[in-house]
């Protein structure tokens, strides 16, 4: 008579067909009682053990989504690592036929994991992915249900697809290529249920909320004057709001000898429209920004020339300029690397100490200006998960830091290049911050239009490094570029605390590369064209009281 294996049995033979004779999981036995490594397996979607180097991102993170720091062990197929003292996500980006290659999260049926959560075997992180991200989906799926927003019938087939998938796999077992197999397509379903569940709430509230006049939808506008007539009417086209240049490595190469042509000639050009300026940054420490007198100072020298040039910039555009962010980055600045500025001091509180003095300054100098402290990395796993710098933290540590102070200042900055996210975790991440009870600025938003001439070695959190983990797909296109854009901007727009979305760039070759809504000509993308429908949309339906910033007219 064959075996009728339980759940707890099907997992264990998985785990222990991968983990015998392996010298870590020996090792791990070995390991203090009062402080055992928690141990787990992977496998990708052949049913492989997972390669070493596709661990570079393995990090947990508590339920706020900050990362712990810590010195995991690798093996194939072998993660081993000190358990948090918190309860705990696990997290790594994972190539999910169907849908894309994007960051798993695995947290105990939203419970989170604790030292309790391991056994002598090893936890079977496929599993764990695809039951957890199932039970989330459901989750959602009931918290529409009893608010009243409709989930379409697509939507709830692929949730019931993705648990018909979870049950059959547990009869695989004996096949690890199938079992595997099986939990992976589970898994995609469950992605694209949540995918789906989360944008169809974002535009059931958007109709909900009802009109919200002055949203700012904007984009950096560094190329005007640089790519002539029709890079500024199409800009002009979409955009309401627009973010001029101050970094300091281009304003002031020589001490006390500032130039501000490039912003002077951007607000020269816009008006004859209705587009709100931003200057932006205004202290931002990374080697491109840095002129080369502010480099190898000590922190005191460092904030003495900064506020600064915070006072005499705004002192300067005080009657043009009354938006600002102010301090760009700061938890994770000065930079560090081989070009980094090499400045001395700086430490966790020294940020906060800046930048509660750049805002302070800020004010001093026009009472008027609205200003942002601007934050990357909202997830912070690529800084903060492995050895940080003594300054660097999570964004949302740094934010409570200065909240702590008292600090006084009007809204949040947020960027969100695509960092190998699915739109259900951009929603729960972006949902940490309105904690602190300000308005948020999504302040850089980007996602690259193809994979060409993209260093996929580049595995950081934004940037250019997203082009490491493909959203939907094999590769870029143009096309899942311009359903990245729809996605994020209705789960964006659809949340009463966001007041501005700013794209990052606007033309190519762009920041990130290839992120352009236009092409290198001017032509544009379909990119481009999704969002100008989208505004289009929102403005016919009485939510958006114009589109664009031509004077005058709606664009």
């Amino acid at each position: 008579m064959a075996h009728n294996w339980n759940r707890r049995e099907v997992l264990q033979s998985l785990s222990l067909g991968v983990v015998a004779g392996n010298h870590l999981m020996a090792a791990t036995v070995k390991e203090s009682v009062a402080a055992p490594l928690a141990r787990c397996t992977v496998f990708n979607y052949r049913g492989e053990p997972l390669g070493v180097k596709e661990f570079d991102r393995f990090h947990t993170c508590d339920l706020l989504l900050r990362p712990f720091t810590f010195q995991p062990r690798f093996e194939p197929g072998i993660a081993a690592f000190q358990p948090p003292e918190r309860p705990f996500r696990i997290a790594l980006p994972l190539a999910v036929p169907g849908f894309g290659e994007v960051f798993v999260y695995a947290d105990n049926r939203g419970r989170g994991y604790t030292a309790k959560s391991f056994s002598e075997k090893p936890l079977m992180l496929n599993y764990e992915f695809a039951a957890d991200r199932l039970a989330t989906v459901r989750a959602l799926s009931e918290e529409c249900r009893r608010s009243g927003i409709t989930i379409s019938a697509a939507a709830l087939e692929r949730m019931e697809k993705a648990k018909a998938l979870l049950d059959r796999a547990e009869s695989e077992a004996k096949d690890r290529p199938a079992f595997v197999r099986t939990l992976m397509s589970s898994l995609c379903e469950s992605l694209w249920a949540g995918e789906m569940m989360v944008t169809q709430r974002a535009e059931q509230n958007i109709a909900r909320n009802g009109p919200r006049p002055g949203f700012l939808f904007g984009c950096n506008a560094f190329g005007y004057g640089r790519h002539g007539k029709l890079y500024a009417e199409r800009f002009e086209a979409i955009f309401n709001f627009a973010t001029l240049p101050f970094y300091r490595g281009g304003v002031e190469r020589v001490q006390g000898h500032p130039n501000y042509g490039h912003a002077e000639s951007i607000l020269e050009s816009l008006l004859h429209t209705q587009i709100v300026p931003k200057g932006h940054p205004l202290i931002f420490l990374v080697p491109e920004a840095t002129p080369d007198w502010l480099r190898k100072r000590s922190f005191q020298e460092t904030r003495q020339l900064c506020l600064q040039h915070v006072r005499e910039a705004i002192l300067k555009f005080r009657n043009r300029i009354h938006i600002w962010d102010v301090v760009n980055e700061p938890h994770v600045q000065p930079d560090i690397g081989p070009n980094s500025p090499e400045m001395h001091g700086f430490d966790k509180e020294k940020n906060v100490e800046l930048t509660v003095a750049a805002l302070k300054t800020a004010r001093q100098a026009d009472p008027t200006c609205f200003r942002l402290v601007n934050s990357t990395g909202t997830w912070s796993d690529y800084y903060m998960s492995r050895q940080p710098a003594p300054w660097q933290q999570s964004p949302y540590d740094f934010l409570q830091k200065l909240k702590n102070t008292g600090a006084e200042y009007e809204a949040v900055g947020l960027q969100y290049y695509h960092s190998g996210r699915d739109m259900l975790e951009f929603e729960r991440n972006l949902e940490t911050f309105k904690t602190f009870g300000k308005p948020i600025h999504i302040t850089e938003l980007g996602i690259s239009s193809k994979t060409e001439n993209v260093d996929p070695s580049k595995m950081w959190g934004g940037g250019d490094g997203g082009a490491a983990f493909v959203w939907r797909g094999e590769r870029f296109t143009e096309e899942i570029q311009a359903q990245w854009v729809e996605a994020v901007y209705k789960i964006a727009f659809s949340k009463p605390y966001v007041d501005a979305i700013t794209w990052w760039d606007f033309i190519d070759p762009g920041f990130p590369l290839n992120a352009g809504l236009l092409t290198a000509d001017c032509t544009p993308k379909p990119s481009y064209h999704r969002l100008l429908a989208l505004l289009t949309k929102w403005k016919k339906e009485g939510i958006l009281d114009s589109v664009g910033g031509h004077a005058g007219a709606d664009g």
